[in-house]
């Protein structure tokens, strides 16, 4: 019987690093954090000064992987190095979610990297025993060892941001190696080195590291200038390094091998040069970081046997994998349309095929200009064509070809052919931008359909009913082409400027302006190539301006761009939005991936990087934007789109999906309360506490503090800590849960100085302007009794040597930041009581505003055959249809088939339809944000519990509305929690306002302020009690356990009565509504 050949495990699997890192945040993969933090509303910073991001990963924190005091630890620290980098750029940096995660990522790698290097290796290679002992040993690495420990990859879409990952990367290390050097000052790096791949690329680098606040210089011979560059970043060009020097080049030797080196288009090397051997010497006693969009292409590229060496090497080096398939799903980047071509078309096909692809970017062109103003919000720049391929002037084949087919021109000649025809054969032309417009080509996609069906509804907007063929060519012309007069027969000019190394420019007739310039090595060559084949050719002895460098200025005229290969690396514009594949060569994925990256880059709205329909912001998209945030790509033979099309598919993107896009009306049911005053808890708007409060002394507690600090005592686990010191002196580690505080007797000693400068930059850094640190008063604080505890060995406070004494002014230095935290929120708290208050619900809340009043739902084709798009547009009538009729929806839940998409509507709910996704594997997106199962099962019981229960509430009314994160009701005293529901129960004289969030607790403990919020609202009710006359509200919260009831109590060692009192209700408990209806009305 023959053997089962085995399948091959896939390049994600093979990721072992990536997946260890997010197993430390409890996940498989990255989208299970996209589809939460891929939001704008988790960007920026809370009130103290943490992202919003670190908020939500505080949930998935637990003893096994990263503890909350570490997670803490590491955001300051990202936090610290974004607005470093960013203090010269306009308007700063945000990071997205996907940055975030690639450099909390690192700060957890350097962190054990520099403090427990055998503990990590030890963890490492535990998981990568477990990974091989999961799949049978189909998915096996090496182990790590001391001396593979030393690079880090990331595998980053082109568009993504690397260069700001890079830049940060740099502090990282730089902390981390700073904080290692107090205990062992014989670490060391030589220098830091950015390798990038041409000299283009390293003047781009040195522009952006200045912007960065990083000194840094290009590489120079100049020995004096190189030697006094050891605090500086050194630029140096990939291809000047060389086993020795030389006029131009430097010997890898001179640099030694303790460098810190960062490797720009990281894959570059890895194909079987010597370049990959040159900067693994330069960091083999140093560190590397690499950065690359396709490491997987680059590696699938390799023989067997080396790909299996270098996916070992890879696999265990390349930390954080954000390649476009996640970038474009996430809504980054332009939409992208593939024009492909059937390989039999004769030529008067081809030549169609190729004006359409011409009228697509024409139709940019033109949309640009129409709507410039409109468009300026969504920062799009004005269009450019460029066509990019391997060779210029070489045959395409050379060799085993018949006379006939060496005679054939270079792609290059074919695309200046075309356009040569195009403009001269004016009548010929005009019959195929008819049938264009008129949609009677002849020419059909794979599926059968019309090739440029409805593609050019933009023109026709324009235009109007008027349209006609005449008119567009006419208008190419202008827009494209530079040519304001249209003579009978006009003629591409191919302009050789002498002045201008590799350029060639183009023109229409002899006094145009040049719409187009193609850059190419040997440009002599190419010329005559032209004029022996009839184009009319010139040269031009005086213009010595680079059409080429002034692509990117807003006054550059240069619609058209030929070239080779060179403009897939290091080269940036915003401007790419149509893409001509020339000469484009099998084996060079890569090559495919970094094309198409460059492309699809776009700025998006405010600078989001989104496309428009992808921005969860309430905006007005302009009409007809879609096209311009769209790269249109063809090729001038149909055997290039085939191959292109595969390398894409590769990258698990499809090709030509078919994308849908619903719309859900939303039902507002506030008027239905409008006249109820239902109340909702704020703070005046012009009261801000840290611009109009008084300065405030960082001091040893008063009696007010002082029992502030006891409700909310300061606890900070140090275990991770001490396991690093156990591992790095071999030392067996042992677990404690016992809480010690540091020995008075060593106070005098701790490093004051460096506790002072780590609070003021903490302080800087929350943003904590009111307070003033004093450093004679930070021992006094350090002394007073009963505030603080370490979860800690007796042991490892007992100092005993100067490591010891420096990890003591660690801890000192952790509660301390804490202390000031407490400091700040107890003095926010007592200067704002007399201002909070309540205030009438209003129709312009929060939480009622939707973008344009709808849900959008997003679906797209999982094939040809695929018809949920149908079954999701009769769900939308008929929930619409519905809701019209009827105000409601009578029967509590409409769904499509296999209940992808429900519609639920609890009628005491504020708006209607309240949305459930089950999506399963179907790419199916909704906004906002859906209901998760444990949001609609409360929602569900509740409405049943009431149906069941019609007397329970007497002549009292009951409302419900989901609160909105960061934008709706939210409670800075428990830790900026953003409860999931507000329910009102309203009688005469007494108004109940309940905060209640559907919520899993495995990753919670008992004492997380999100839990001891149902005893610190208590404290918010007293403080309100005399802020509404003539009724009476009472406040409560509530947490409704996603998590069973049976394992919660095994986890926190409880039982349901002591859940009950904290007010912590399992959904799985029948009895659970009624509990908490009891509770809310018993509260008196």
């Amino acid at each position: 019987m023959a053997k089962k050949k085995q399948e091959p495990v896939q390049f994600n699997d093979r990721l072992i690093l990536f997946k260890y890192f997010l197993k430390q945040l409890g996940k498989d993969s990255l989208k299970e954090l996209s589809h939460t933090l891929n939001s704008s509303e988790y960007e920026g910073y809370d009130e103290n000064q943490n992202t919003w991001f670190y908020i939500y990963l505080k949930r998935f924190c637990d003893d096994n992987g990263l503890n909350a005091d570490k997670l803490r630890i590491y955001d300051e620290n990202i936090c610290r190095y974004v607005k470093k980098i960013g203090e010269n750029r306009d308007g700063g940096i945000v990071l997205k979610y996907y940055q975030y995660i690639s450099l909390l990522f690192t700060e957890m790698y350097l962190d054990r990297y520099f403090s427990d290097r055998d503990g990590f290796i030890k963890d490492l290679n535990n998981f990568i025993d477990e990974v091989s002992a999961e799949t049978l040993g189909m998915n096996n690495f090496t182990h790590y060892t001391a001396e593979t420990m030393n690079k880090l990859a990331f595998m980053c879409a082109t568009g993504s941001g690397k260069t700001l990952i890079m830049h940060i990367n740099i502090l990282q290390f730089l902390h981390y190696l700073k904080r290692a050097r107090r205990t062992n000052s014989h670490i060391e790096i030589n220098k830091i080195i950015v390798l990038s791949p041409n000299e283009g690329m390293s003047n781009q680098h040195l522009d952006e590291l200045k912007l960065s606040s990083i000194s840094a210089q290009l590489f120079s011979k100049d020995l004096s200038a190189f030697s006094s560059a050891k605090d500086n970043v050194i630029v140096i060009d990939m291809n000047k390094l060389k086993e020795e020097g030389k006029v131009k080049t430097v010997s890898v030797d001179s640099f030694e091998q303790n460098n810190l080196v960062l490797v720009d288009e990281g894959h570059r090397g890895l194909t079987g040069d010597v370049w990959k051997e040159y900067r693994d010497k330069l960091s083999a006693e140093g560190f590397a970081f690499e950065y690359s969009a396709t490491f997987k292409q680059a590696l699938k590229s390799q023989k067997a046997k080396d790909m299996e060496s270098l996916m070992d090497e890879y696999g265990k080096a390349i930390i954080m994998d954000y390649s476009y398939k996640y970038f474009y799903e996430d809504g980054y980047g332009k939409d992208y349309r593939i024009y492909n071509l059937k390989e039999s078309v004769n030529e008067e096909q081809r030549q169609l095929y190729l004006v359409g692809c011409l009228m697509s970017f024409y139709q940019q062109v033109k949309l640009y200009n129409t709507y410039r103003k409109e468009y300026a919000p969504f920062h799009i720049e004005k269009p450019l064509l460029v066509f990019v391929g391997n060779r210029v002037t070489a045959p395409i084949k050379k060799n085993s070809l018949s006379t006939a087919e060496k005679e054939l021109l270079t792609d290059v000649e074919q695309v200046l052919q075309f356009i040569d025809e195009f403009v001269k054969n004016k009548a010929a032309t005009i019959k195929r931008i008819d049938a264009l417009i008129n949609e009677d080509t002849g020419l059909t996609d794979g599926a059968g359909n019309e090739l440029f069906y409805q593609d050019f509804n933009g023109i026709n907007t324009i235009f109007g009913e008027d349209i006609t063929a005449e008119m567009v060519y006419e208008d190419i012309m202008r827009c494209v082409f530079n040519s304001d007069s249209v003579p009978d027969q006009p003629r591409l000019h191919i302009v050789n400027l002498k002045q201008i190394d590799g350029e060639i420019a183009l023109k229409i007739g002899e006094y145009n302006d040049y719409f187009g310039v193609i850059s190419v090595g040997d440009t002599a060559a190419l010329v005559k190539k032209c004029a022996d084949d009839g184009m009319v050719t010139d040269t031009e002895e005086f213009y010595s301006d680079s059409l080429f460098s002034s692509i990117n200025n807003r006054d550059s005229a240069i619609n058209i761009l030929v070239g080779s290969r060179k403009f897939s690396e290091g080269w940036n514009s915003w401007r790419v939005s149509t893409m001509g594949l020339i000469n484009f060569a099998k084996g060079e994925g890569s090559q495919a991936i970094q094309l198409f990256g460059r492309g699809v880059r776009l700025r998006g709205y405010e600078g989001c990087l989104k496309r428009s329909n992808k921005v969860d912001k309430k905006i007005d998209i302009p009409k007809l934007l879609m096209w311009l945030e769209m790269l249109t790509i063809f090729g001038i033979k149909a055997q290039y789109m085939e191959d292109f099309k595969k390398y894409l598919e590769m990258e698990d993107l499809g090709t030509n999906e078919i994308v849908h896009e619903f719309k859900l009306p939303i039902l507002n049911r506030f008027i239905d309360v409008k006249d109820k005053k239902l109340q909702v808890i704020q703070l005046p708007k012009d009261k801000v506490f840290k611009k109009q409060s008084e300065r405030l002394i960082l001091t040893a507690p008063d009696d007010g503090f002082f029992t502030y600090l006891n409700k909310h005592k300061i606890v900070v686990d140090c275990r991770s800590k001490v396991q690093t010191i156990e591992s790095s002196s071999s030392l067996h580690f042992e677990s404690t849960t016992k809480e010690h505080t540091l020995d008075k007797g060593i106070l005098p000693y701790l490093n004051y100085t460096r506790i002072y400068e780590e609070l003021q930059r903490y302080k800087n850094e929350k943003l904590y302007y009111n307070i003033t640190i004093d450093k004679s008063l930070l021992k006094a604080i350090m002394e007073y009794d009963g505030w603080y505890s370490l979860i800690i060995p007796k042991t490892h406070i007992q100092i005993d040597s100067v490591m010891k004494l420096e990890d003591a002014t660690d801890y000192a230095i952790m509660v301390l930041k804490i202390y000031m935290d407490k400091f700040y929120v107890y003095n926010k708290e007592k200067w704002e009581e007399p201002y909070m208050s309540y205030f009438e619900l209003a129709e312009d809340n929060e939480n009622f505003k939707f973008k344009d009043g709808v849900y959008k739902i997003r679906y797209t084709n999982i094939n040809d055959n695929d018809t949920q798009a149908e079954a999701i547009q009769k769900f939308i009538k008929k929930v619409t249809d519905t809701l019209e009729k009827n105000k409601c929806i009578p029967d509590y839940s409409i769904a499509t088939n296999h209940d992808i998409i429900t519609a639920f509507d609890f009628q005491k709910h504020l708006y209607a339809p309240l949305v459930h996704l089950n999506a399963g594997s179907l790419k199916i997106e909704v906004t906002p944000v859906q209901m998760n199962d444990g949001e609609m099962k409360f929602v569900g019981l509740l409405k049943d519990y009431l149906e069941s229960n019609p007397d329970v509430l007497g002549d009292k009314e009951l409302y419900l509305l989901r609160n909105k994160s960061k934008v709706g009701m939210g409670f800075f005293e428990a830790g900026n929690f953003y409860p999931d529901f507000i329910l009102w129960i309203k009688e005469p004289g007494i108004q109940r306002i309940s905060f209640i969030d559907p919520k899993g607790l495995m990753k919670l403990m008992p004492n997380d302020p999100k839990i001891e919020f149902y005893k610190t609202i208590k404290d918010l009710q007293a403080r309100l009690q005399d802020k509404l006359e003539n009724e009476k509200v009472i406040l409560n919260s509530f947490i409704m356990s996603i998590t069973p009831s049976q394992s919660l109590k095994e986890r926190w060692t409880t039982n349901v009565l002591q859940l009950q009192e904290k007010n912590i209700l399992c959904l799985d408990n029948d009895d659970c509504i009624e509990i908490m209806i009891e509770k809310i009305l018993s509260d008196r």
